[in-house]
């Protein structure tokens, strides 16, 4: 399965955070940021040949299969799950996040689609492709 479709939604959610983040709705902002880095992950699972059902399957299988296994730097799958909290904060506590920590959410998940990027560019194990 392409990991194309999921990597273009990603970067789709983050353009969309942006423009939250600017017409004044940074909860709103944080909530897309979180979705840019999730299918950043559902793409790098997806390229190697997995794709659990649900969001918290993605993120525990991000960080065996992708992380621990694939060799993708800790810090990003720590930059997911933080997505993910933010995320929760925000859509289901209710909490106000400030324009602040919304364009930081923003950032850590435009690192995260181009840390992925070049993960699955270099055979989505770390390393690069074999001719």
């Amino acid at each position: 399965m392409s990991a194309r479709p999921a990597m273009a939604r990603g970067h789709e959610e983050v353009r969309a955070a942006r423009a939250l983040l600017e017409a004044g709705f940074p909860s709103q902002a944080v909530s897309h940021a979180f979705m840019a880095g999730f299918h950043a992950a559902t793409a790098a699972l997806q390229a190697v040949g997995e794709t659990p059902a649900t969001r918290t399957g993605v993120l525990s299988a991000f960080g065996r299969r992708v992380v621990r296994e694939g060799g993708l730097d800790h810090e990003t799958g720590r930059t997911l799950r933080k997505l993910f909290e933010d995320r929760n904060d925000v859509d289901l506590a209710l909490a106000e996040a400030p324009p602040e920590e919304a364009e930081a959410a923003i950032e850590n998940a435009q690192a995260l689609l181009d840390a992925t990027a070049r993960w699955i560019e270099n055979g989505a194990d770390g390393r690069p492709e074999r001719a």
